[in-house]
């Protein structure tokens, strides 16, 4: 790191003073912990490089013993200092299994102040090209699979539109009718705090609100995602409205000092610019929840509304704002969706539920990171981790079994650990019951009923889960699976399109479209395509099958050969749906059977699917259904 120590650079939008531990950013100047300086200056040494959790461990912690946590945690960290998101990274990429990669451009400070100038990167060995690319987010390793038994019908070749005119033409592509008046977004509110570090609070503070709101049989209010999807773009209250489909906004800001809060609330009627309401809550701490219960009072007496029902009211998650705050920080971390910060958020949520037993949202949330975490970074059943959400989940639901997400908590358990389909659908549709509205549950839903095979099901929850976020990635790609499942090819390719114009930079999206071409008969420019995918397991995953395809059959055997070499360990699911697509019956069999006796997230695979629809008449693969419960 010598040769960056003492020069001052310009990382992206960055100036960065290593000599004075500071970084300049936005007008503003944020002084950093040196060994915070140290980690970023190691990843800018080798931009456009994997750099191993080992390796920043030897480079940065080099005279400490300590855990890659420390490394997790700074990582972070610095992320929240750059206001970097891990989902659309502009500094910090995670490489999946691998480490973190910088992407943005790195170059000394030569020019002066108030200039700008071409960046190129710093040129290190092997990096002159890759510092360009931006690596996608952690991205479920449970979703790998999908691209064997899936056939995607022909890419049509679109013209891809980028911020709000991208928000603007995916709401008016699935939603063309009037917008209600009874309907509000909730904006991030601004951190206005004096270190700029409480951000993760004030975003809480959003979601809360969204979530109070969300009660109001009368009123519409788009899902958190879509209203956290404008954040930090330059995009004005009639663009957002518009594509959001809402007549209202609702944006303020909070300032906390110790123990003390400065909330403002604005509520902003978009098509005159009207302040229909606004109002300054000066107040200690242990107050947060009453002033969120104002200020959607505030609301819905603004609007005009029917007052909250009891089904609509939401008491307090917890009287402990110190447990409160650790709830933030662990739910705001863990929606960078890798391990590491999945391992930091456990942590969080662990120290929270020290200070208050009684925390049911905060149970909830760790049983589900425990099973999201299993789903997303490791195939295999942990034994360890479903005990842990198993127990969460049970005393989530004990404390209060009204709370929406103690009952998606027990579905997520019961599915993927017990194979109780039938116990687990029971969990889905109350949570539904508990709140009609929310889309992460019925995305989970529409998931399971796809996996379960009903069709036409998950077709309906997607649909109402894309109607209730329509700027959430995810939404679109249980839409795009439950069209598939129902023969709608072309439009599960258009759903999947949408899910890649919202996160360009998520793993996995170019292989769904080399999928498409492939299963129209392309197969060469399915191969080309697949080599644009950025995530190496996505590409390896697909190499036997496109191999195959062209006839290339030794270059095919040698994919999974080689695809067994690094995954097979982790992933026999896949190597099992290798053979079954290849009609290699007794090599199928005998992975899925591995599969199911580590109790491998099995839940994942729709029995009748595709390739699997191969193995319906032998015996063998019917008994592996009956050992996991697999409906008829």
């Amino acid at each position: 790191m010598e040769p960056l120590r003492d020069s001052t650079l310009r990382i992206g939008d960055l100036r960065v003073d290593p000599a004075l531990d500071e970084i300049y950013k936005d007008g503003s100047t944020i002084k950093v912990e040196p060994r915070t300086m140290r980690l970023l200056l190691c990843l800018a040494e080798h931009a456009g490089q994997v750099v191993s959790v080992d390796q920043l461990l030897a480079e940065v912690w080099k005279d400490v013993i300590v855990g890659p946590d420390s490394v997790y945690q700074a990582v972070a960290g610095l992320r929240r200092i750059l206001g970097d998101d891990p989902k659309s990274p502009v500094y910090i990429a995670n490489v999946m299994r691998r480490g973190y990669r910088l992407v943005a451009p790195v170059a000394p400070w030569s020019v002066a102040v108030g200039q700008r100038a071409t960046v190129h990167p710093v040129e290190t060995a092997g990096n002159a090209a890759a510092a360009h690319e931006v690596e996608p987010s952690a991205v479920p390793v449970r979703t790998r699979w999908r691209f064997l038994p899936h056939a995607i019908a022909a890419v049509i070749v679109l013209t891809l539109g980028t911020g709000t005119f991208l928000a603007r033409s995916i709401w008016e592509s699935t939603h063309p009718t009037a917008v209600a008046d009874k309907s509000v977004a909730v904006l991030p509110f601004l951190d206005l705090s004096e270190k700029k570090d409480e951000e993760y609070f004030a975003d809480g503070m959003s979601e809360e609100l969204i979530d109070l709101l969300a009660r109001v049989p009368e009123l519409r209010v788009p899902a958190r995602t879509s209203s956290f999807y404008f954040k930090g773009k330059q995009t004005t209250l009639a663009e957002i409205a518009k594509a959001l489909g809402v007549a209202h906004v609702l944006e303020g800001s909070v300032r906390k000092s110790g123990d003390t809060l400065r909330i403002t609330a604005q509520l902003i009627r978009v098509d005159s610019g009207y302040h229909v309401w606004s109002q300054t809550f000066d107040r200690p701490m242990n107050d947060i929840f009453k002033i969120q219960d104002e200020i959607a009072a505030a609301v819905v007496q603004s609007l005009k509304l029917s007052l909250m029902s009891t089904n609509a009211a939401k008491k307090a998650l917890t009287e402990n704002t110190a447990a409160y705050t650790l709830f933030l920080k662990a739910r705001s971390i863990s929606r960078g969706n890798s391990t590491d910060d999945y391992e930091v958020a456990k942590k969080y949520f662990q120290q929270a539920l020290i200070l208050d037993p009684h925390f049911a949202a905060a149970w909830a949330e760790f049983a589900q990171i425990q099973i999201v975490d299993l789903e997303w970074h490791d195939s295999r059943r942990s034994e360890a981790s479903c005990t842990h959400a198993r127990s969460a989940a049970d005393e989530a639901l004990k404390l209060d079994p009204t709370l929406p997400d103690t009952h998606l908590a027990m579905a997520r358990v019961l599915g993927n650990c017990d194979w109780n389909w039938t116990g687990a659908e029971a969990e889905f549709k109350r949570a539904l019951e508990l709140d009609p509205n929310n889309a992460g549950v019925l995305r989970s839903y529409a998931f399971f009923s796809w996996t379960i095979n009903r069709p036409n099901l998950a077709l309906e929850l997607a649909e109402m889960a894309v109607l209730r976020d329509p700027l959430d990635e995810w939404s679109y790609e249980a839409l795009a699976y439950a069209q598939g499942a129902n023969g709608r090819f072309v439009d599960a390719e258009a759903s999947y399109r949408k899910a890649l114009e919202l996160n360009p930079t998520g793993a996995g999206f170019r292989a769904l479209l080399a999928n498409g071409l492939s299963a129209e008969g392309k197969h060469a420019a399915a191969l080309e395509e697949l080599e644009r995918e950025p995530d190496e397991q996505f590409r390896d995953l697909n190499y036997p099958l496109f191999y195959a395809a062209l006839g290339r059959q030794d270059d095919a055997v040698r994919a999974i050969k080689a695809y067994e070499t690094k995954y097979g360990e982790k992933d026999p699911l896949n190597m099992g749906l290798f053979y079954a697509c290849r009609r290699d019956a007794d090599q199928a069999i005998a992975w899925l059977t591995r599969t199911v006796a580590i109790h491998a997230l099995f839940a994942d695979v729709p029995p009748r699917d595709a390739c699997l629809k191969n193995l319906e008449q032998d015996k063998r693969y019917q008994a592996l259904l009956h050992k996991i419960n697999m409906p008829e």
